[in-house]
């Protein structure tokens, strides 16, 4: 809703198409792409929070698109690899690990389970990656814990 708003305000004269409940299936995300592609043929730029990028890049490709700006989250596996690849524009993405730990010292302190913090809970940094600062590819190993490849 906040990308929606922000885009509103900043480009109000902008089309802005919305593909939504393919819970992001690829094969879901696929046709609804693919449809929105052949309804809309200037949608040239892709915002995605969720997943089936994959899916939605080779709907571009099914009809001879190029998706000149896509911006994604999280920066797992898949999207690191379309990155990688340059494919991806940037992917912005936040530690998942940190606001769990966040989340559970909240529940702690509030079973005094934790001493109260006096600092407010902030929220957790988002970065922006993009394939100029993509963290190195972790190295490959031969299925051994800690052995090298």
């Amino acid at each position: 809703m906040g990308f929606r708003a922000t885009l509103r305000t900043l480009r109000p004269a902008r089309r802005l198409a919305e593909v939504t409940d393919s819970d992001g299936l690829d094969a879901t995300q696929y046709d609804l792409v693919l449809a929105a592609l052949r309804q809309d043929p200037d949608i040239r730029a892709v915002y995605s929070m969720g997943g089936g990028n994959n899916a939605t890049l080779d709907a571009f490709d099914a009809v001879g698109r190029e998706c000149a700006v896509f911006v994604a989250h999280d920066l797992d596996h898949d999207n690191a690899r379309l990155l990688r690849a340059g494919r991806l524009s940037a992917v912005l993405h936040h530690d998942l690990r940190q606001d769990m730990r966040t989340a559970c010292q909240a529940v702690m302190r509030a079973h005094d389970a934790l001493p109260v913090d006096p600092a407010p809970l902030l929220p957790s940094a988002i970065q922006v990656v993009t394939p100029y600062n993509m963290p190195p590819e972790p190295p490959l190993t031969d299925g051994r814990a800690g052995a090298q490849g």
